[in-house]
């Protein structure tokens, strides 16, 4: 179960390289200050390629992951915003922000996705994704950092375009 979390990522970034953004996502959009009543609740997760499975238990405050015992409140560090249907969920990992994006399913399901890298090689991915917004890179303590600053509308057209795939699909339990 406990290597069930990492691998979700689902309110943490990982070690692996990754598209990021300079503010919470979509920019100029307001923050939600409590999680929608329609999403609060019990959720199964469990990785497709893995039997582990742990529980999310999603209040008005945040999320807390049952095997993980810490809760993540929403704030300055996790915000929380919707958009066109979308919920988006953007952590700050100084000094970039790391945006999973939440689509709550006609029963009650949530499907969690994240910027995929993971049927391409990462410099692909970045060749890509230049051609539909602008890309900015930065060395960090010897990461390079790929930050991206797209407008609302781009950000939906990115989902649209597949740059952002499911990971996970969390089952409602209550």
């Amino acid at each position: 179960m406990k290597n069930l979390v990492p691998l979700l990522v689902f309110f943490a970034f990982c070690g692996c390289r990754e598209i990021s953004f300079k503010e919470p996502q979509p920019k100029g959009k307001k923050s939600l200050r409590e999680v929608p009543e329609k999403l609060l609740g019990k959720y199964l997760l469990q990785e497709e390629k893995d039997t582990a499975k742990d529980t999310l238990v999603v209040t008005r405050q945040g999320y807390l992951i049952v095997s993980d015992r810490k809760q993540s409140l929403l704030g300055d560090s996790l915000v929380l915003k919707r958009y066109k249907g979308y919920y988006f969920l953007s952590i700050n990992e100084n000094p970039e922000w790391i945006l999973r994006i939440i689509k709550r399913e006609k029963n009650g399901d949530l499907t969690y996705m994240s910027m995929d890298e993971e049927d391409r090689a990462f410099k692909d991915l970045v060749n890509d994704l230049a051609r539909e917004v602008g890309i900015d890179s930065v060395k960090i303590d010897d990461k390079m950092l790929y930050q991206i600053d797209p407008s609302p509308r781009q950000l939906i057209n990115l989902i649209k375009k597949g740059y952002f795939k499911k990971t996970i699909l969390m089952q409602r339990l209550e």
